[in-house]
């Protein structure tokens, strides 16, 4: 029996529909301008609204002031005892090499995608506004996707760096020896496209922003007014933490104190680098095709600069130094492939605070971000108590733990290496199921976009 003509091309339209709704791309490039004005003009509102009312955060009152200058980047010593040693913020301008790879290979994403395209990396996606909060999550996927979509979607990325893109990004000149160089922690990478804004954020550590593209202003809050904002901590007691608030539509009628809250600025363009002490509230806005990197490092209490004299080169990539952590195959872990005893006493003095104890919240946010929190691993509770002999205490100081006995410390190093080596064996049971995925759909003639 044959279809009707009619039917026929109404089955005939509606499949070149579906064609063309799975292939093509439905929403709008965003905007690439980069001449915002900022600071913003604080916003005059009605007799019956506060100031700033459903406005970007910074227009609600004006600013105390830039953040502190310099034309390039100090000597290590320098940096140190001026920025670092007393917590101070400062915006370096000529302070990266534009040697790298980055600079010259990176303003096109064709070249990113080809070499880097397959890395798993994490992406930030606004989902939505709700009661003057914004609702996001976390999503990991292949840096080839976040290319296709970044130009156009809601969201950006904002990941720790896969190791193998190492090699084409600088490491600022002020790290790169003496006690400051081995006491880094990590690098992030950040990357997105028209007007993005971060949420209020703060870091257990010290951090050093680099630009390589586009524009990024920077809003800058000391630690004591985080009480102004709705605030998450990273763990009880923490530095770090974050404010869900909507910083592009700040509801003065529910947050009245930030019209109280001091704030310095800065806006960052390719070359630049900001240094934010730890605890700094921090709020970003990045215009255009934007590219930056964050080198996060411990706060020390101790420096020595030996040696920094012989360290001159134009440009040292990333990957010449040594991280405490490593971002592979989609997953966070630290550098050492096998702790022994000594290593884990340096990982963990580094990680005290400023009253010079380790707490158990700590240790247990730390153990989770570097090993996982897979049931089949160790609970980070249990392998805390091996540093206080078995006794169901929540902190341990610096003095015990530069005189605790290396036994010790290696049979918790041993729970490091086991929770390791059955990671490991998990990640090469998925490339094997990976593969044979692939090859199935290869007989089939499928072929998986991304």
């Amino acid at each position: 029996m044959s279809i009707p003509l009619t039917e026929a091309l109404i089955i005939f339209w509606l499949t070149l529909w579906q064609i063309y709704a799975t292939s093509a791309r439905l929403s709008f490039l965003k905007d690439q301008s980069m001449d915002v004005v900022f600071p913003y003009p604080v916003h005059k509102s009605s007799s019956s609204s506060p100031e700033g009312h459903m406005h970007p955060l910074g227009a609600q009152r004006r600013p105390d002031g830039p953040i502190h200058e310099e034309k390039e980047m100090p000597g290590i010593r320098e940096f140190y005892e001026k920025y670092v040693q007393v917590n101070k913020p400062a915006v370096f301008r000529q302070s990266i090499s534009t040697q790298a790879p980055a600079f010259l290979k990176w303003s096109d994403d064709k070249y990113l995608n080809e070499k880097y395209g397959n890395l798993n990396v994490s992406v930030r996606v606004k989902l939505a506004r709700r009661q003057s909060r914004i609702l996001s999550e976390n999503k990991m996927m292949k840096l080839k996707r976040f290319i296709y979509d970044y130009l156009y979607e809601n969201l950006y990325l904002a990941s720790n760096l896969p190791k193998q893109m190492m090699p084409d990004l600088p490491l600022p000149k002020c790290l790169r020896c003496g006690t400051l160089s081995e006491n880094l922690l990590s690098v992030q990478l950040w990357m997105s496209a028209g007007g993005t804004s971060s949420l209020v954020h703060s870091h257990d550590n010290h951090l050093m922003h680099c630009v390589i593209f586009g524009r990024r202003d920077f809003i800058l809050i000391e630690e004591s007014h985080k009480n102004a904002f709705p605030w998450t901590e990273d763990y009880p007691g923490s530095l770090g933490g974050h404010s869900d608030m909507d910083t592009e539509m700040v509801n003065m009628f529910s947050f009245k104190s930030i019209l109280r809250v001091p704030w310095i600025w800065s806006t960052l363009y390719p070359g630049n680098c900001l240094f934010v002490p730890a605890g700094y509230l921090h709020q970003v806005r990045s215009y255009g095709r934007s590219i930056s990197i964050t080198v996060e490092f411990f706060p020390v209490t101790e420096f020595d600069d030996s040696g920094c004299e012989l360290n001159e080169q134009e440009f040292i990539p990333l990957s010449d130094a040594y991280f405490l952590t490593v971002f592979a195959n989609g997953r966070l872990r630290l550098q050492d492939e096998e702790l022994n005893a000594e290593r884990l006493r340096h990982i963990l003095i580094s990680l005290v605070d400023r009253n010079d104890v380790l707490k158990l919240d700590k240790f247990d946010y730390f153990f989770k971000e570097v090993v996982g929190e897979d049931p089949a691993l160790p609970n980070p509770y249990t392998v805390f108590k091996i540093l206080n002999f078995g006794n169901h205490l929540d902190q341990i100081s610096k003095t015990s733990l530069l005189s605790l006995d290396s036994s010790l410390l290696q049979k918790m190093a041993d729970v490091f290496n086991k929770a390791y080596a059955e990671i490991e064996n998990q990640e090469q049971d998925l490339v094997k199921e990976e593969e044979l995925a692939t090859n199935a759909d290869t007989e089939r003639g499928l072929h998986e976009e991304f």
